[in-house]
């Protein structure tokens, strides 16, 4: 498959799944965080800050590049992983963080749950706006 038009990103502090969405097909890639074999990180009470470990800048350079030239991208997952990853490219990518179409909240689900997800959310958009170079 060749880059995708739509791109759906499931990701959370530990693992990214990426999709790559056709007609017909879907590519799945997988982005481990090396980081994240440390467990979970705890707040504690009378701490400064909100005791979240920001995501490893190597784990979201990795997510930018497996998401390569696609374009239109979703990014969902549960808790902040998703935010930090657009503003991540916000900051340093911003050719990829214009063709972010949705943050959306999702728990923990199957391929098959995020790509029929992914589908529903670019369907109406596919309809509503004018496409280039889309399969």
């Amino acid at each position: 498959m060749s880059a995708p038009f739509h791109m759906v990103v499931w990701l959370d502090h530990q693992v990214a799944r990426l999709y790559g969405l056709a007609h017909d097909a879907v590519q799945e890639i997988v982005v481990h965080n090396a980081d994240a074999g440390k467990g979970h990180v705890h707040h504690h009470a009378g701490s400064v800050g909100s005791g979240h470990v920001a995501l490893d800048k190597v784990f979201l350079e990795n997510i930018s590049a497996a998401i390569g030239e696609a374009q239109e991208i979703l990014i969902v997952g549960p808790a902040a992983a998703k935010t930090a990853l657009k503003s991540f490219l916000d900051q340093h990518k911003p050719l990829q963080a214009q063709k972010v179409m949705g943050v959306e909240a999702m728990d923990h689900a199957s391929a098959a749950e995020i790509t029929a997800f992914a589908r529903r959310f670019f369907s109406p958009l596919d309809r509503m706006l004018p496409r280039k170079n889309k399969e």
